[in-house]
């Protein structure tokens, strides 16, 4: 599998110049009407990026200006911009109509979609985004189990909706804490979440099956479920961890809900669950299936789903949502998963960023600069530090501002990337990839010898 129309050679990047007139222009204006100047909390670059047009692994900014895109849309652009059978899906949809608030064949074509790929789920229901997925899942669970508490892992992201804003960003630790247990009591990410909320969930640790043994058997006829990234960020499970939730969690009657957001047809044609081989309960999914999108979906075995939803549910929740199943979303989710279910697409994409991750670690070697490029599959993650985190707490002790300096100086040699994390798709290309280690290469030695 070759990428369609293969993008030219990348252009050659020198640090890039002040932002041009008409970037400076629509940023003055976004800050007369956005509070923080900002689309999102995750927007912290060092100087204003106005996106204008994408095309195959690279983006342009408003006065034509080409980055090289390795954050696609934080991973849902998992074929990249542009997609020749994407755009013909979402062009005959659009043609066909924007949304009809009612049942919809790209919906029921993306529905079977997953269905036919991820064995755990028979049954979905859609919603607009991967945040309202997880805030449905929740409700599911407790609804299915009778029980109000969750647990929930120290350092996963799930959204942001209250239920889940608590003890990701863990404000106020420090490597300091690297090595403490977490409490049992969450930590609000931030302002206006309420007692009554951090009172139903606990905090486990990710990695150790014991702590959440201990925790279940303390609380064990309350807990209605457990919610985790199965690759939590950029760590990944231990041999026999999830497996251990997964039997924890039976044991006790509680749900397993794995939020594949983000892994869900990233790590292999049935995500995370699939690469590891632990089936859950219950699976939330975003990103990918909306293929740019806002989209979002909740699936689970016929034996929980029709528990929750029709008219033998023997406990009704009410999922409702103006745009859920949106027909222009759901046409390109569904041209996405064909695309990704022909063979070798999963192999071009790991050998891909087999050859990201070779680079930027012989670059690591020559500039002396202890790192790592985390992750599996088709993503990555840059770690400064001398150890591999093994859980939220271990993490603290990375170089935060030195990899903020190191995605500043990338940024200025036009690599469009986010935080720690970056993804590939299938329209990147090795010329794409060896740009990105060369800019790498020049960015750390920047940064380096600054320090």
């Amino acid at each position: 599998m070759t990428p369609p129309n293969a993008a030219s050679a990348p252009s050659p990047a020198a640090v890039a110049p002040d932002p041009g007139p008409r970037t400076c222009a629509v940023s003055d204006r976004a800050r007369s009407v956005f509070p923080d100047g900002r689309l999102t909390a995750a927007d912290t670059r060092p100087f204003p990026v106005v996106m204008a047009r994408g095309d195959k692994d690279r983006i342009f900014d408003a006065d034509g200006i080409e980055y090289l895109d390795f954050h696609l849309s934080s991973g849902a652009l998992a074929l990249g911009h542009g997609h020749p059978r994407v755009m013909d899906a979402v062009r005959r949809q659009v043609d066909k109509g924007f949304n009809f608030g009612a049942m919809n064949t790209s919906a029921v074509a993306l529905a079977e979609g997953i269905v036919a790929a991820v064995p755990s789920i028979e049954c979905v229901k859609f919603t607009n985004s991967g945040t309202e997925a997880t805030l449905h899942a929740i409700r599911m669970a407790r609804a299915y189990t009778g029980r109000d508490l969750i647990v929930r892992f120290e350092g996963a992201y799930h959204g942001h909706l209250d239920m889940v804003s608590l003890s990701n960003k863990l404000a106020g630790l420090g490597p300091q804490d690297a090595h403490e247990m977490p409490g049992l009591r969450p930590i609000p990410d931030c302002a206006g979440i309420p007692d009554a909320i951090t009172d139903l969930c606990l905090v486990a640790q990710f990695n150790n099956a014991a702590r959440l043994d201990e925790i279940f058997s303390a609380h064990r006829d309350r807990i209605a479920a457990v919610i985790m990234e199965p690759l939590q960020r950029f760590i990944e499970p231990q041999p026999g961890f999830l497996e251990a939730v997964r039997e924890i969690a039976k044991r006790h009657g509680a749900l397993l809900i794995f939020d594949e957001i983000v892994t869900g047809f990233r790590l292999s044609p049935s995500g995370a669950q699939g690469r590891y081989g632990v089936a859950p309960d219950l699976t939330v999914m975003g990103k990918i299936i909306g293929a740019g999108f806002p989209n979002g979906a909740i699936g689970g075995p016929d034996t929980i789903m029709r528990d929750l939803f029709g008219p033998s549910a023997r406990v009704p929740v009410y999922l409702a949502g103006t745009f859920a199943g949106h027909p222009v979303a759901s046409a390109g989710g569904a041209a996405t998963l064909s695309v990704l279910s022909e063979p070798g697409v999963y192999e071009q994409l790991e050998t891909l960023t087999d050859r990201l991750r070779t680079g930027v670690r012989d670059a690591f070697a020559r500039a002396g600069v202890p790192g790592h490029i985390l992750c599996p599959g088709p993503m990555f993650h840059i770690h400064i530090g001398a150890n591999v985190p093994q859980n939220a707490r271990e993490a603290l002790t990375g170089d935060g501002a030195f990899r903020k300096r190191l995605w500043d100086a990338l940024l200025r040699r036009q690599i469009h990337l986010t935080g720690g994390r970056g993804f590939v798709s299938l329209q990147h290309t090795e010329a794409t990839i060896d740009a990105f280690v060369e800019r790498f290469d020049e960015a750390l030695h920047e940064v380096g010898h600054a320090s």
